[in-house]
This record gives C-alpha cells, structure tokens and sequence, in this order.
C-alpha cells in the first residue's frame, strides 16, 4: 500500500486526523475542511480511508435501511455496509474508523460525512450544537436562515456576503451555544447545478453524492470571504417561498418548532444514525444529556433572537436586497 497521507482539522478544539493514501481524496478533503487546518497533533478522533476492496466474507446485518446496513460486530465496534460498495468499522473506545471502498466517490462522501458525524458528536458533548440553517454576522449579532433543502438559504447568503457589512458564520451548520451565541463553521459551501452563483467563483470542485443531485463546491476562504467570530442571536428568519421579497414576524411557536427540528432533533445535519444510535445504557444517558443540551440551546436562542417569516421571490437580488432595507432600518434588533 502506498503511504498514508495524513491531514489535521481542529473543530473548535476537537481535533481529528485523517488519512487515505489517495493524493486526490486527500485533497478533496482538505479542500472541504480548509478553514479547519491545523499543524500535527494529538488527535481526538482518527479516521482512514483506505480504496480497496471489501472481504470477500461479510458479517451477518443486525439493522438495514436503503442507504446502509449495521453488521454484527463486538461489543464498542460498529460495522456499517453502504450499497454501493463500502465497509466502515468504527471502534468507540479508541474514537477511530476505517472506511473502505473501490467506489471512490463514495469513499469521498463518506470521508466527509463521517468528519462531520464524529466531530458533531464531540461538539455535542462540549456544548455546542449544529443547526440546519445557513447563518451571516451583521453588526455585532448572527443572523440565521432556516428552511427546507431548496429554499434558498445558500443563494440568499452568498447575495448578502457581496456586501461587506455581512460575514459568513456557515453556508449549512452554524453552532449553537446554551448562551445564545452563534459560533462559526465555515466548511465548503455546496451550489447546486442550477445555482445562479456558479458563475460568479473560479475554482469549483465537483462533489457526487448518493440519493441527492451532484453539487459544486466553493471554498469559503478561497472567496475571500470575511468569516466571522462567535456572536449573539439577532434574528432568526424561517424562509418560504413566495411571489415577491416580504418579511413579517413568525407566529407564536414558529421560531420553536422549526428549532426543534433543526436543532434539538438534528435534522438536516450529518449525524448519521447508524453511528450516532448505539442504544446501549451508557449511550441512552449520554444522548439524553446532548438532547437536553440542546433543547436549552434552542430555548436560548429564542429568548436573544426574534423570528420571522421571509417570503423569498424569485428575484435573488430583490430578495437580499429586502432584507438589507429590513436589517438596516432597525426592524430586526440586530
């Protein structure tokens, strides 16, 4: 086997150290993790991936859904098949996983989303927690954008990070804190193929992806975009799609419901179940801790934060340029 190539990412203090000896998938996943880059050191969590092939033998399953299958395996381990061809085994104990496979691009995918999965759960633990939304500093305070895939929280932030008094916090999972603070997490920002930013960035890269359209990837640094540090909540937008650009306060409960689900329940983030559930005493206590810690992130938010309803038109310019009038005539409190 050729030798490893190793790369470090420190995610707010949870260190991880990832080795392939595929030169071009270490570089899809530096690229990926670029603003996370740090020199060599004691890592919290380690992962390998490996592109060979799968024994020829298999365990027997013990769990299976259509985008992966658990295999029997001893007790702190967990094996997971991926359709497609991929083999992970995961030791708990030790914090470190092998994944192996042929398919490069799934080798790829699963590289990415396990970083994400294993690092998300350290963080847990720490107290900071992802939220499915795309967030920007504005003044002092973070402004997050919450909506369903295909709402438009990526093309509504990439129009507002033309202008200089916003900075980026995350295109996907910014961090949520028990003190209502909003911490950075500036990994790649995916465009899809329709995205009508594609034009505006030279050096894309391509990223396929199992059951979702293929995607084109931006390094956020490489943008020269300004990222920012920690900040208040200020205001928190639930996107919908509409006629024209309208933004109106959110019902009672609104801005609550929408964080239980993509915060407190972790929708929309890489969790990835099949690692994240272990079901075990130890375990059952440990997620009901990081559910708890997450429900008073959620509250904590609610109470700095207002919430509102933003109608998106279909006019991207008309859509960032209603919410610069909004921001700037003090509506929002930011």
């Amino acid at each position: 086997m050729s030798e490893l190539l190793k790369a470090y990412f420190n995610f707010h203090g949870c260190a991880v150290e990832y080795s392939t000896p595929d030169r071009d998938l270490a570089s899809a996943i530096s690229f990926d993790f670029a603003a996370f880059a740090s020199p060599p050191c004691e890592p919290r969590i380690k992962l390998e991936a490996l592109p060979q092939g799968l024994p020829i033998v298999l365990p027997p399953g013990r769990f299976k859904t259509r985008r992966w299958s658990v295999l029997e395996s001893p007790p702190g381990r967990r094996l997971a098949w991926y359709p497609g061809g991929a083999l992970c085994d995961y030791d708990y104990a030790g914090r470190s996983g092998t994944v192996l496979s042929l398919n490069r691009e799934l080798l790829r995918e699963l590289s990415y989303l396990l970083i994400l999965s294993r690092a998300g759960e350290e963080l847990d633990l720490r107290g900071l927690h992802r939220v499915h939304a795309a967030a920007a500093g504005f003044r002092g305070a973070a402004l997050l954008f919450c909506g369903a895939r295909g709402t438009g929280k990526t093309t509504l932030l990439l129009e507002l990070l033309k202008e200089t008094e916003f900075s980026l916090l995350s295109d996907d999972t910014p961090l949520a804190d028990a003190a209502g603070r909003v911490h950075p997490f500036p990994a790649r920002i995916g465009l899809g193929l329709d995205s009508p930013h594609l034009a505006d960035f030279g050096g894309l890269r391509n990223f396929t992806r199992r059951q979702y359209p293929p995607k084109r990837l931006l390094d956020p640094a490489g943008a020269g975009f300004r990222i920012s540090g920690a900040l208040p909540a200020g205001g928190i937008f639930l996107l919908r799609r509409g006629g024209a650009p309208r933004i109106a306060p959110a019902s009672p409960g609104a801005g609550a419901a929408e964080l239980a689900v993509s915060l407190a329940a972790g929708y929309g983030t890489p969790q990835l179940a099949e690692y994240f559930l272990r079901l075990s005493a130890g375990d059952i206590a440990a997620k009901a801790g990081i559910l708890f810690s997450r429900l008073r992130a959620a509250a904590a938010l609610l109470r700095r934060a207002r919430c509102y309803v933003f109608e998106l038109g279909p006019d991207r310019r008309a859509n960032a340029a209603e919410l610069r009038s909004f921001l700037r005539s003090g509506s929002a409190g930011a």
